[in-house]
């Protein structure tokens, strides 16, 4: 079973409610130039030195729906990770307010931590109408998330993994990472808070981005450089969607993939792209098995294509994996 940094460590002690918490940017008022500011503060999740990066996208994405009318929804967010958020640390997000049109809004955030630049997005948003209707199906041969089998772990996701496709002739693979997901409980009906869940979740690819090193930690430097989604229509968090991560290219030291989320009645609501910085470690890390992690491994054994197991001992580490900002 693939393990992923935020599945293992970053959540073992947070609830439904402890994430909603976390994502949900306070408004503090305005700066000099006028502009909105949120405040939000990196919960102390991680074993490392680094927020995990759907945190930061998520607390970004909450200051910038904070200053449309409820009537618009969110279609598209693009940011760069510029440094690392330390956990528990307090960031501001000024949200400056590039555009209002008739149907279209646009905003830009710079989120600023320990007096330093950490993320800057620009997000887009939309008021609803009719149009033409056409998507690409779910994957081949993905079976419903009630016949996965889960495993019971202080996370607020219920997460059944599937693990990657078998790998082709060439050495590819069509997807390296697949899951089922929804919160372990139910959430606000605010629209927002479903969008800053997505998001989050979107940055949770495992080692997917590694397709020569799937579910191995500690050979490499990972860290996301940017991060993209595009939200194709409203979507509960609460409500069951399969993450499909594909690896699309690694070359220079970095990594692309592409995901997709599909709900369980295969609407596709969610597309996601990214960068990653992928560099090899001359001495690799190591550190000690979560408990759970084993029983975790048998209840999804046995699913098509499933990920390599994990080495006696130990899971190699994730130095930076996840984290936002680039060493």
């Amino acid at each position: 079973m693939e393990i992923d940094e935020a599945e293992e460590a970053e959540l073992m002690s947070a609830t439904v409610a402890d994430l909603v918490d976390a994502v949900t940017a306070e408004r503090t008022g305005r700066n000099i130039e006028g502009r909105q500011v949120f405040a939000t503060t990196s919960p102390q999740w991680w074993l490392g030195d680094r927020t995990f990066g759907g945190m930061v996208v998520a607390q970004a994405l909450s200051a910038a729906l904070q200053t449309v009318p409820p009537e618009l929804e969110i279609h598209s967010m693009h940011g760069y990770f510029i440094r690392p958020v330390t956990p528990g640390s307090e960031t501001t997000h000024t949200v400056d307010i590039v555009r209002d049109g008739r149907s279209f809004s646009t905003r830009e955030v710079v989120s600023v931590s320990d007096g330093k630049e950490t993320f800057r997005m620009a997000c887009s948003f939309h008021a609803p109408e009719e149009g033409d209707e056409y998507q690409l199906p779910i994957g081949p041969r993905i079976p419903p998330p009630a016949e996965v089998e889960g495993f019971e772990a202080p996370f607020p996701f219920d997460i059944r993994e599937l693990g990657h496709t078998d790998q082709k002739d060439d050495g590819t693979y069509l997807s390296t990472r697949r899951c089922w997901f929804r919160t372990r409980e139910a959430l606000p009906d605010d629209p927002a808070v479903h969008a800053c869940v997505l998001a989050y979740f979107s940055d949770m690819t495992g080692a997917s981005f590694r397709p020569l090193s799937l579910g191995t930690w500690g050979t490499h430097t990972d860290a996301s450089l940017d991060h993209a989604v595009w939200f194709h229509r409203p979507w509960r968090a609460d409500r069951w969607s399969i993450f499909d991560v594909q690896a699309l290219v690694n070359a220079g030291g970095r990594a692309t993939i592409r995901a997709t989320m599909h709900g369980e009645d295969g609407t596709l609501h969610l597309s996601m792209a990214q960068e990653l910085l992928i560099r090899r470690l001359e001495v690799p890390l190591v550190f000690e098995t979560p408990a759970w992690v084993g029983r975790a491994q048998s209840a999804h054994a046995g699913h098509a294509g499933g990920s390599e197991e994990l080495p006696e001992g130990g899971v190699e580490a994730r130095p930076e994996g996840g984290s936002d900002g680039a060493p």
